[in-house]
């Protein structure tokens, strides 16, 4: 999550036999990774850490959906989803993002590996360019989606096509998938189990839902009321499928790619 939040504790209503042995191992104390916290680029770049750049830019542009319609899209560098951060636990992510002068809107960064709050990064008008640096501390696969403008209109800008994916890698590499299947024959129970190399075909599934106008617009009021107008999957209908059933659907024709 990027937000935490905190509440009054009332310590009378507590179990006293708990509340004693919490005193006597040493009482409770919050300890918060170095990634909830923006980290200075200029320390980091001589911390001996591996530093990876990540440079995105926010763009408007026009995207195809099914029935030979488009719409008008926000994304990051110009696809949807945007590009896909893959990094290893431990490294130093630089995220600079800018926003070309022709751009109607400012756009922000929420990006959840770094475990910061959206309302850190601010936002980034037209003709500017703002960076931040992290330390990826946690495993795992995160989303990152555009803040909107200091959080006004990120309803828009994530529905509008503003998301992508961050990967980071464990530093000690990925378990072997264990799959046990269990079957009776004769009233006699039998357990099979197999093990599998993690570095099996890999593959990512976003999934964000469209409310537009009919002329290809947000539709804020279609969103309040649940009524989307398509199902995407990494920006498409039916995005799990191969390219070419995405050819007739969107262009009538399987040999003319979208």
């Amino acid at each position: 999550q990027t937000q935490i939040a905190g509440q009054s504790l009332d310590a009378s209503k507590l179990d006293m036999d708990v509340m004693e042995q919490i005193h006597q191992m040493g009482g409770l104390q919050l300890v918060m990774p170095e990634a909830f916290a923006e980290t200075d680029c200029g320390a980091l770049s001589s911390s001996g850490r591996k530093v990876v750049e990540f440079n995105l830019t926010g763009e408007s542009v026009t995207l195809p959906i099914m029935g030979g319609k488009t719409y008008n899209a926000m994304t990051f560098s110009g696809q949807v989803p945007g590009p896909t951060l893959r990094v290893t636990q431990g490294d130093v992510v630089k995220m600079t993002l800018t926003i070309p002068a022709d751009e109607v809107t400012g756009h922000g960064n929420d990006m959840h590996a770094s475990q910061m709050g959206a309302s850190n990064f601010e936002s980034v008008n037209p003709g500017e360019t703002s960076q931040y640096c992290y330390i990826a501390e946690s495993a795992g696969i995160f989303k990152y989606h555009c803040s909107g403008v200091k959080l006004i209109g990120m309803d828009q800008h994530v529905l509008s096509g503003m998301y992508g994916i961050a990967i980071v890698d464990p530093v000690d590499g990925y378990k072997k998938l264990m799959v046990e299947k269990t079957s009776v024959s004769n009233g006699k129970v039998s357990l099979d189990r197999q093990f599998y190399d993690a570095d099996a075909l890999e593959f990512q599934l976003q999934y964000n839902q469209l409310y537009l106008t009919p002329e290809g617009n947000y539709d804020a009021g279609a969103m309040f009321q649940h009524h989307n107008t398509a199902t995407v999957v990494n920006g498409m209908q039916f995005g799990y499928v191969p390219n070419m059933a995405h050819n007739l659907l969107v262009k009538g024709d399987v040999n003319k790619n979208i």
